[in-house]
C-alpha cells in the first residue's frame, strides 16, 4: 500500500496541514486564555437571547436554538485564505451532523482541494499530492486506525466549524465564567474514545453567540481554535451564521481563513447524491487511511 503522500513545496505542505486540520477539527476548546481577541457581531445589531447573569441552561438553550434552526448551510461563493499561498475560491456545503464539503480552485489550475464527510465516511483530496491519492477513512473505524494520529478531533464535529455547535449530554459542562472584555465562558470535559478533552466555548453575553472555541489535552496542550465573526440573521431560519472563520492549530503551525460573501440555510441542494459522494478524480488513488498498512507521516515540504 502506498504512503500517505507528502506535498512538494512549502506551500503544498501548508495546504497538506490545512485540510487534515478541516477535515477533523469543527470543533475546538477548554478552560483556556484569551488565545484569540477581537469578536465583534458586526454592523447591524443581533437579538438579546440571553438575560443578564444567565444561567447555564439558558445559554446552552440559547446556543441549542440556533444550531437547531439550521438544516443545511450553504455557501457557494467563499475565499480561502492561507499564510504564503495564493488566495482560492471555495464554496461550503453542510449538513448536521456529518455532511460536509469544502472544494476550492483557482482559474488557472481548476480544482486544488476537496474535504468532505458523509454518513459512511470522509475524504481528503489535494491536487499536488505525490503519489496522486484520495485519502479516505469510515467514520466507525477512525477510532481504532492509525488516522487519528493525524485528525485528532472526530468528523462528526465539523458543522461546529460554522458555528452550528451542541453541547452534548454527555459530556460535563460547567459555567458561565464572566471573562473580563464582558463575554462569557462554558468549560465542558468531552469524553473522548480514548481519553477526556478539554474544551472552552465563549460566547456573547447579549446574544448567546459563539465567538471562540479552543480544544485542550487533560495536560493543557491547546489542540485548536477556531474563531467565528460577522454574524447575520438568515431571513428564512432565523438562525445567526458566522461569515468569517479563523483556524488556528498550533501543534501542525497552521492558520486558516474562510471569508463566505453569502450564507443561507435549509436550501435544497441541486444534487445531493452528488455533493455528498467521496469523489472519483482520474488518476488519484483512494487509500484507507485505517489500513493498518497505510503508513502516517506529519507532512513535510521537499528541500
Amino acid at each position: 500500500m502506498p504512503a500517505v503522500p507528502r506535498p512538494s513545496a512549502l506551500a503544498h505542505s501548508r495546504l497538506v496541514a490545512f485540510a487534515l486540520v478541516v477535515a477533523c477539527c469543527a470543533s475546538s476548546g477548554a478552560s483556556c486564555p484569551n488565545v484569540l481577541r477581537g469578536y465583534q457581531i458586526g454592523t447591524m445589531p443581533l437579538p438579546r437571547a440571553l438575560p443578564p447573569q444567565p444561567t447555564l441552561d439558558q445559554v446552552i438553550a440559547a446556543v441549542h436554538d440556533n444550531t437547531a434552526r439550521v438544516r443545511s448551510v450553504s455557501a457557494p461563493q467563499a475565499v480561502l485564505v492561507v499564510p504564503g499561498v495564493p488566495r482560492l475560491s471555495a464554496r461550503v456545503a453542510c449538513e448536521p451532523p456529518r455532511r460536509f464539503r469544502l472544494q476550492a480552485q483557482t482559474a488557472i489550475t481548476g480544482p486544488e482541494l476537496d474535504i468532505g464527510s458523509n454518513d459512511d465516511l470522509f475524504w481528503l483530496w489535494l491536487r499536488q499530492h505525490t503519489p496522486p491519492i484520495t485519502a479516505f477513512c469510515r467514520h466507525d473505524q477512525y477510532a481504532q486506525s492509525k488516522a487519528r494520529q493525524l485528525l485528532p478531533i472526530r468528523a462528526d464535529w465539523m458543522p461546529e466549524l460554522l458555528g452550528l455547535v451542541n453541547f452534548r449530554p454527555e459530556d460535563a459542562h460547567e459555567g458561565p465564567f464572566p471573562m473580563p472584555d464582558g463575554r462569557i465562558e462554558i468549560r465542558s470535559r468531552i469524553r473522548d474514545a480514548e481519553g477526556e478533552l478539554l474544551k472552552s466555548t465563549i460566547l456573547d453575553a447579549t446574544t448567546g453567540l459563539v465567538a471562540e472555541q479552543h480544544l485542550f489535552t487533560p495536560a493543557g496542550e491547546r489542540l485548536a481554535s477556531v474563531r467565528t465573526t460577522r454574524h447575520r440573521v438568515d431571513p428564512a431560519s432565523g438562525a445567526a451564521l458566522p461569515h468569517v472563520v479563523e483556524v488556528s492549530w498550533p501543534t501542525a503551525k497552521v492558520d486558516f481563513k474562510l471569508e463566505l460573501a453569502s450564507v443561507t440555510a435549509n436550501l435544497p441542494t441541486a444534487d445531493p447524491a452528488q455533493l455528498w459522494q467521496m469523489p472519483a478524480y482520474p488518476g488519484y488513488e483512494p487509500v484507507d487511511l485505517a489500513d493498518p498498512s497505510v503508513t502516517l507521516g506529519p507532512p513535510a515540504a521537499s528541500p
